[in-house]
């Protein structure tokens, strides 16, 4: 059977630090699998079972664990179903879908249907983000309200900046399998570098086969039809996905696009100075 790791101990590292993260972050989490045609997908369900559902999709390879880590603020407020995403370091199949047809989105509607939820909240972050549009694009009936989290499909970082501090790095670190190249790297876009981070980082760069597909930017013709509140959460110092321009491709691409947060100082991935901020801002708009 195909796989995305190099070798198995680049996988069972990954899901060590998976767990530990869970452990961490959500240690009453409900663990379930569900059948989808991309095959077994992993959700963990945690949060007020006695409140509104919100889906919340995660950014590429980081698993859900690191998404939720973000939001456990919103535990009391809301059921929480963070789906981990196929085809990356997760729990759930290895199958990686086409990117630039409606797979992804068929696939998030397939796993809300098996989960039971006609219609829910729905956060993305980062890649995630991308897989938020996707879901508009295919089924955006099924989205009650919509946060993008320093959002990935809308722009790109300007290609000298990403060379210097993305590309270079990340090839002297691929070169000599250093961690002073690695942190080098990770500084691009981690707003705080842990332990954590060098070692899911390490074994996902040397271990895995990365999936360097990049999809299409969103088109206002693609949202045409899908009406409902977006909201925007955006890093100011994002070298991925620049905040201000991010905003602005938002503003410009949907018709209810409500409101929108700069995370001040941060850069892509958002440390833990910036939960609580993140979270009091998607309650305050999923609960208006």
């Amino acid at each position: 059977m195909a796989t995305i790791y190099k070798n198995d101990q680049a996988r069972r590292e990954i899901l060590r630090l998976y767990d530990e993260r869970l452990q961490r972050c959500a240690p009453d989490h409900e663990s379930r699998y569900v059948d989808t045609f991309a095959g077994k997908t992993h959700v963990l369900i945690c949060g007020n079972p006695a409140k509104p559902p919100l889906v919340v999709l995660h950014g590429i390879n980081a698993g859900a664990p690191m998404a939720l880590e973000a939001m456990t603020a919103l535990f009391p407020h809301f059921r929480l179903y963070a789906i981990d995403t196929v085809g990356q370091t997760t729990r759930s199949a290895e199958t990686r879908l086409p990117v630039e047809d409606d797979s992804l989105g068929r696939w998030i509607a397939e796993t809300m249907d098996q989960l039971g939820l006609t219609r829910a909240h729905v956060a993305g972050i980062s890649y995630g983000g991308f897989l938020l549009q996707k879901l508009m694009t295919f089924a955006g009936h099924r989205i009650d309200k919509a946060v993008l989290v320093v959002p990935g499909g809308l722009v790109d970082g300007p290609f000298w900046p990403s060379m210097q501090k993305l590309s270079w790095p990340l090839m002297r670190f691929l070169l000599t399998k250093s961690d002073k190249n690695l942190r080098r790297f990770l500084e691009a876009f981690y707003a705080e570098v842990d332990e954590d981070a060098l070692r899911f980082q390490r074994n996902t760069l040397l271990g895995v086969k990365m999936d360097y597909r990049r999809p299409k930017h969103l088109q206002k013709a693609d949202v045409a039809g899908f009406d409902r509140p977006v909201y925007g959460i955006f890093a100011d110092t994002d070298v991925f996905f620049p905040g201000f321009r991010a905003l602005e491709r938002c503003q410009e691409l949907f018709s209810d696009f409500r409101d929108h947060h700069i995370l001040k100082g941060c850069r892509h991935i958002p440390d833990a100075r910036f939960y609580p901020e993140i979270s009091e801002k998607i309650k305050g708009w999923l609960t208006a």
